[in-house]
């Protein structure tokens, strides 16, 4: 005789089937300054947002098609972040007022990392190329913050992508020596792999809900360039972030979804500048480990997640 567990058991689950989990991963919007780190060069600079930079934000938002369920924003702890996502939320919402709105919670994997002499030399070597940047339209280090916000965002992108080339795409450089970007791989895939499949499996049947992730340059790229992805259309597997176009631009982004089926069997996907990628299982898992161990280290895994709220225009 079968017992009533017995038919509990066999009654469908509510959870995980036709799901869509859609993420997106996004850079700040453009500051008001274009210095990468904050006067003292012991992290990244504190800068706020600019005028155009918010209303670039909002007009990002209005670029999406809100999900059922509405949107989940996460950010790095920095202000601009925020802002940005204010701004996100902004256009996100007018295309649907009735859309829901989550609290933002601050992560982590989404900050950057480096140690005091990886930072020292990314910056020196920043340094040297926006000053010949400079130079080449008669100007000095000194005029840079006289510039307009997109004046600056120019040159400081320019200046920018050589190092984190330098950094990403060859493994003999002093940069990669100081800050091994395997390990800034590792803390964000920490975070990526409980954005997908595992999610999926917690929503009620059905499900469709928008992710945000605000973060900075430096925090993606590494994952992104560590033989994770599989290029769709060729098979080739990226092993450096020159073959993606080079790093994120400002308020650049790149996307992640996961479906299920009706019996929750889940399909992956990334999405980069038009081109479609999966993943390697192996090395994903590999890399999420090595992260969660950072994180167990470094004690945040014990001290939670704060919370704030969106601040609502």
């Amino acid at each position: 005789m079968k017992r009533e567990s017995d038919f509990r058991e066999a009654e469908p689950s509510r959870f995980g089937a036709g799901v869509k989990v859609h993420n997106r991963w996004i850079r700040h919007t453009q500051k008001q300054s274009g210095e990468v780190f904050n006067k003292d060069v012991s992290g990244i600079s504190i800068s706020a947002i600019s005028q155009s930079g918010e209303e670039r934000a909002t007009k990002y938002g209005l670029t999406m098609d809100p999900e059922k369920e509405g949107m989940k924003g996460y950010v790095s702890e920095s202000d601009r972040n925020n802002q940005t996502l204010d701004g996100i939320v902004e256009g996100y919402s007018e295309n649907n007022p009735e859309a829901t709105i989550r609290n933002v919670r601050v992560k982590e994997e989404l900050m950057v990392h480096g140690p005091k002499n990886f930072i020292d030399l990314y910056n020196d070597k920043w340094t040297a190329n926006k000053k010949k940047i400079l130079e080449s339209q008669g100007l000095t280090l000194e005029d840079f913050s006289k510039l307009t916000p997109d004046q600056q965002e120019q040159i400081a992108e320019d200046a920018e992508e050589p190092v984190i080339q330098e950094w990403l795409d060859n493994s003999d450089s002093e940069l990669a020596r100081l800050h091994p970007p395997r390990n800034a791989a590792a803390k964000f895939a920490s975070l990526f792999n409980r954005r997908h499949d595992r999610l999926a499996k917690k929503l009620y049947n059905d499900s469709e809900i928008d992710i945000a992730h605000v973060t900075h340059k430096t925090v993606t790229e590494p994952f992104l360039a560590s033989g994770v992805l599989i290029r769709n259309s060729d098979g080739s597997r990226i092993n450096t972030i020159e073959q993606l176009g080079g790093s994120l631009r400002i308020l650049d982004n790149w996307e992640s979804e996961t479906k299920t089926d009706e019996h929750g069997n889940p399909t992956t996907k990334v999405i980069i500048r038009g081109e479609e990628y999966h993943l390697d299982p192996k090395v994903l898992e590999e890399l999420a480990k090595e992260g969660i161990e950072q994180l167990k280290e470094s004690g945040f895994a014990k001290q939670g997640e704060a919370q704030k709220k969106f601040r609502r225009k």
